[in-house]
């Protein structure tokens, strides 16, 4: 009876176990960061987390020591809803570190290159009564008739802005004073400069 149990207690280790690898594998959970080998491990999207150089690694842990739920990949441009061209950062390529976390309760993506520079953060702006006065001040001003559908904090080293959408399809890239940087309207879906 005693064999029984410990193999029936073994058996159902087993069956954990595996259980518990094949789905680690194609959920978001986060990655083991202390290893120095290449991971790549498919998430439900189908990204590929790979395992970051100790450089990039190192210097993010740095900026964000408090980052939870960190996940890396490779750049690509379709990993975050963000306007390229208007972020700055089109020197990004395949060699680029994208990295997704949690910190102080927010989801933001955060771009390094291979040498472990920072080059950009960009964070959902889920409360918008939270955004800079000036920000609130031209939407109210200039778009009175709209509503934000979502907001985008993004920051690097020159400087911070607002990608927000509007339920007309409008986007804006504001500065945190609320002057609209570019501008692109869905109705005739250009893209406008404002200087």
């Amino acid at each position: 009876m005693q064999i029984k149990f410990h193999l029936l207690a073994l058996a159902g280790f087993v069956l954990m176990s595996s259980c518990k690898n094949s789905t680690s594998e194609a959920s978001d959970e986060t990655t083991d960061t202390s290893a120095t080998t290449t991971v790549t491990t498919p998430f439900r999207d189908n990204t590929m987390v790979v395992e970051a150089p100790t450089t990039v690694r190192t210097s993010f842990e740095t900026k964000y020591p408090q980052a939870t739920n960190v996940r890396w990949q490779y750049h690509r441009p379709d990993i975050a809803d963000v306007e390229w061209d208007w972020s700055g950062w089109t020197g990004l390529d395949d060699k680029d570190y994208a990295v997704s976390y949690t910190w102080d309760g927010n989801d933001y993506w955060a771009w390094y290159d291979a040498d472990g520079n920072w080059i950009g953060t960009v964070n959902r702006v889920a409360d918008h009564a939270t955004l800079p006065t000036g920000v609130n001040a031209t939407i109210k001003k200039d778009y009175s008739g709209s509503t934000i559908v979502s907001v985008d904090r993004e920051n690097d080293k020159d400087r911070t802005a607002y990608e927000v959408e509007l339920d007309n399809g409008t986007k804006l890239l504001l500065d945190e004073n609320g002057k609209i940087l570019k501008k692109k309207d869905a109705v005739t879906d250009t893209k406008t400069k404002t200087n």
